[in-house]
């Protein structure tokens, strides 16, 4: 069974609160994970990754932390997951003898792959009617 690490859950946390920040300021990790509930020694791990793959950037000084490298509306929940984990549900190799498994597993992909396609400033919207404030 396929299954996110978590390496990728709280990847998609940490951009998820990043993409909140009010007028795109940057957030020190320390507030980040106040917010998302990632050990710091661990977020600071994620956020290096994607800052590699240039989903966040880095800021010095004292007003500095990490802050979206692009607007949300740009990086889809699939480039952050496949960012930390590599390919997300590729099916290669031998598939079975049978053409119609091999174009039953090409579809499965796609789906999967159409799953994840949300943007981040899309997360909000999608699924607010399940949240609210006490």
């Amino acid at each position: 069974m396929a299954a996110l690490s978590s390496k990728a859950i709280y990847g998609l946390a940490a951009m998820h609160v990043l993409s909140r920040a009010t007028n795109g300021r940057s957030m020190q990790v320390k507030e980040i994970a106040a917010m998302t509930q990632i050990s710091h020694g661990y977020l600071e791990q994620l956020l290096s990754l994607l800052r590699r793959k240039n989903l966040v950037m880095s800021i010095r000084g004292a007003s500095g932390g990490y802050k979206l490298a692009r607007p949300a509306h740009e990086i889809e929940a699939l480039e952050i997951i496949e960012s930390l984990e590599g390919p997300f549900y590729k099916i290669e190799g031998n598939v079975g003898s049978s053409l119609i498994l091999e174009y039953f597993w090409k579809e499965i992909e796609a789906k999967m792959q159409g799953l994840f396609a949300l943007k981040l400033s899309e997360l909000d919207q999608a699924y607010q009617p399940h949240f609210y404030e006490i």
